[in-house]
């Protein structure tokens, strides 16, 4: 296997005796905790790993329990969401790789051993027990890792250029092509179960969600596929007047798909039927967030909007806000906590959009999008890491942060 054990060991033992309390000297030159408790938050936990000379933190992401970072040498690092300790590292490829967002799956049954007897006969004794899965793709390969443990399952090897991270139902690796293809691969031998096209290139990642999989293409459609039929898979389209190539959301209240032709499209998620559409003055290239009330859009050249999930009506809109970094009562107030271009974080009402406090977020470099827990992720390109609750919040666990 071509990365190497001793790696993956050194690295555990430097993380090990560097995600610990840092000397408060460490921290001078990031928010000092008085001004978070200008606006009732506190730094909940605060860590620092332990990185190679030539290593610095590239990209940052929250899934459920577990907080990943991706260095610039393609090393996957995961600490405890909730308590800021170090759980794993694994290399998930050499520095030239393009490595993409991963993508957790539950519950994931896959055979110890694989071969043509398994696929045509499955044996039940020869079935791991279900475990917890983090898949991690490059443009030619995924990796299949125990979450809980950090233990390599499977590599699946791919026979195309992937261009999208992926997502999975515990039984198949959905992932788009530079080409417009979209494929099924199985987790439990790595083969492509099957393939399907659109009319463009796809960018932004293909979603599950429930008995289904939605695709967005250049092409200017939104696909609704039924995954598990042998054929007419299409369930719906919608086609939209320009790209699709930034990341939609998909749950149980509808799809919410931002087009650059300026709109943000809400769709039933079963029948396809528009449900409303926000129109803004700028193409949508960025994902959108969607939270329990409202729904956050950044439109390029225009302005950041907050959007009533129900109506599809505006709340409010903002002209330098840029991202959601988390949603949280203070007070019993609701608050949505939004990044600007600047790297400020305004502390606006989410219903209002009253700006009520403003924090420069001083020394920090990368944050992870967030519109539904009372948490701030933020991190340092040298490996420190932080995250920022409400003062209210004194006991983070993990079901808490279950997405």
């Amino acid at each position: 296997m071509r990365f190497g054990k001793l790696a993956v060991i050194c690295a555990a033992l430097m993380l090990l005796a560097g995600c610990n309390a840092s000397p408060v000297d460490e921290w001078s030159g990031i928010i000092a905790p008085a001004v978070l408790a200008e606006g009732s938050l506190h730094y909940y936990w605060r860590c620092r790993i332990g990185l190679e000379d030539d290593e610095a933190v590239r990209q940052i992401w929250r899934l459920d329990e577990n907080l990943y970072a991706l260095t610039s040498a393609n090393r996957f690092i995961v600490l405890d969401a909730a308590k800021g300790t170090y759980k794993w590292s694994y290399p998930a490829g050499d520095r030239a790789q393009k490595v993409f967002a991963p993508c957790h799956a539950d519950d994931v049954i896959v055979p110890k051993t694989t071969g043509i007897a398994e696929l045509v006969r499955p044996d039940q004794k020869n079935r791991m027990k279900p475990f917890n899965a983090v898949i991690i793709n490059t443009v030619s390969y995924a990796l299949l890792i125990n979450r809980d443990t950090g233990d390599l399952v499977r590599k699946l090897d791919f026979k195309f250029v992937a261009n999208t991270p992926g997502s999975s139902d515990g039984t198949y690796f959905y992932v788009a092509s530079v080409k417009g293809w979209y494929f099924a691969v199985r987790l439990s031998e790595g083969l492509c179960q099957w393939a399907m096209a659109t009319a463009d290139m796809i960018t932004a990642r293909p979603m599950v969600f429930g008995d289904r999989l939605y695709v967005a293409s250049q092409d200017g459609e939104f696909y609704a596929i039924n995954p598990g039929r042998a054929r007419d898979r299409h369930a719906w389209t919608q086609l939209t007047d320009a790209a699709l190539s930034a990341d939609f959301s998909v749950d149980a209240r509808g799809c919410f798909v931002p087009s650059q032709d300026n709109r943000l499209y809400a769709y039933d998620n079963f029948t396809g039927t528009e449900l409303w559409r926000f129109v803004t003055e700028g193409p949508l290239r960025d994902p959108v967030q969607v939270g329990l009330q409202t729904i956050f859009q950044y439109a390029r050249r225009d302005r950041f909007y907050a959007i009533d999930l129900a109506s599809g009506r505006k709340r409010w809109d903002l002209a330098d806000g840029r991202t959601v970094l988390a949603l949280a009562k203070i007070d019993k107030t609701p608050y949505a906590m939004i990044l600007t271009d600047d790297r400020q974080l305004l502390l606006v009402h989410e219903i209002l959009g009253e700006v009520e406090k403003s924090f420069p977020m001083t020394g920090l470099d990368l944050f992870v999008a967030n519109a539904v827990k009372p948490v701030v992720y933020a991190a340092t390109t040298d490996g420190k890491f932080v995250c920022i609750t409400p003062e209210s919040v004194k006991h983070l666990t993990p079901e808490m942060l279950k997405d």
